[in-house]
């Protein structure tokens, strides 16, 4: 046991030196802000398309569009051809927008700046506002906030604070989930009456299960969601993958014991350091490099309700193996549903908001 610590820690410890090496050697980011879209009740107004505009003076006399996103029809719209494509960058999903310049460009941008945007009704523009974006030394800032007017758009910098992370939330957003759906579902059977041995029995595989679909909830389905980067991508889908191998397990053996269930929590235990460390070096090469995520993915009102049918289903399946079959399997699938729907309710009404990107 001794020799295997050391083994994983020295394993560990290169990992961590090939990822200094990597970030040494990685190119420097890009030039790029983030823009949100607000009304003036803080609360997200999507975009159809928007065009970044350039000024050289305040009062923009003569605007150039560089480069433009999405749908603008609106009168405020410039019909020109932008000037800037590939590698630039300009994507918008929702309420979110990404800039972000070549970093092989030869061309000066600004001073000064213009944003249109089009929304349902109509087109709303911005006043000429300084960004000093292609100078490293003036720290202009990476996050603007644009906050939606009757008539016209206002930009100021984000100075809120990030939303923190799905791995910063992870372990209390777990506990929240196995306690909420263990104490509804403990209340439901007691309700049936069911004798205690199956009582006791749907519950650990509850927890278990729990250790398999959540993480795939958390990680996996939000992963598809645009402006992800690969890192997490990856990690989403060796989620997935923990998920679908213990399943196979647990659903090829005749007989399912406590006894069973207590072994194979260990082997997750123990094997998911060594999985994680797997995961970490694919994630390693496949987002060397990249300093800005793609903006290609599934949108949030898709994959959330996906994740939540899944995740019912899925539970409803295994729960309905574990307790060999001693339940009806619609009881076990309304089982299933209520204790998700709560988990849901309570994460939404606890939990702060997470960070929708990066």
């Amino acid at each position: 046991m001794g020799c295997f610590l050391k083994g994983f820690l020295a394993f560990l410890a290169s990992l961590l030196l090939m990822t200094m090496r990597a970030d040494a050697n990685a190119p420097a980011p890009p030039s790029y802000f983030w823009m949100t879209f607000q009304d003036r009740d803080a609360k997200a107004v999507n975009v159809k398309g928007a065009q970044l505009v350039e000024c050289a003076t305040t009062r923009c006399d003569r605007p150039i569009l560089l480069i433009k996103t999405g749908i603008c029809t609106g009168e405020d719209c410039l019909k020109s051809s932008p000037i800037l494509g590939a590698p630039h960058r300009f994507d918008c999903v929702q309420n979110i927008c990404l800039y972000a310049e070549s970093q092989f460009s030869q061309r000066s941008t600004g001073p000064y700046y213009k944003l249109i945007a089009q929304f349902d009704d109509r087109s709303k523009t911005t006043p000429a506002f300084p960004l000093d974006i292609q100078n490293p030394l003036a720290g202009y800032p990476k996050r603007l906030r644009v906050t939606v007017q009757p008539t016209d758009l206002t930009i100021s910098v984000d100075r809120a604070p990030l939303k923190p992370t799905r791995w910063e939330m992870f372990g209390i957003a777990l506990g929240l989930t196995q306690t909420t759906e263990l104490i509804v579902a403990a209340l439901c059977l007691w309700g049936l009456k069911i004798e205690r041995d199956l009582l006791i029995r749907i519950l650990v595989s509850i927890a278990f299960i729990n250790l398999l679909t959540f993480p795939m909830v958390w990680f996996f389905f939000p992963a598809l969601q645009p402006f992800q980067y690969i890192t997490t991508r990856v990690f989403g889908v060796l989620s997935l993958c923990i998920a679908i191998g213990f399943s196979i397990f647990l659903a090829s053996r005749v007989e399912v014991t406590l006894k069973t269930l207590q072994k194979v929590s260990f082997v997750w235990l123990f094997s998911l350091p060594v999985v994680l460390a797997i995961g970490f070096v694919v994630a390693l090469f496949l987002g060397y490099g990249e300093s800005l995520p793609p903006v290609f993915g599934i949108p949030s009102l898709i994959t959330l309700p996906a994740s939540e049918i899944f995740a019912v289903g899925w539970e409803a399946w295994l729960i309905h193996h574990l307790s060999q079959k001693r339940l009806l399997f619609v009881q076990v699938l309304n089982l299933s549903v209520l204790i998700n729907v709560a988990s849901l309710i309570l994460g939404l009404v606890l939990l702060p908001a997470i960070q929708q990107f990066g």
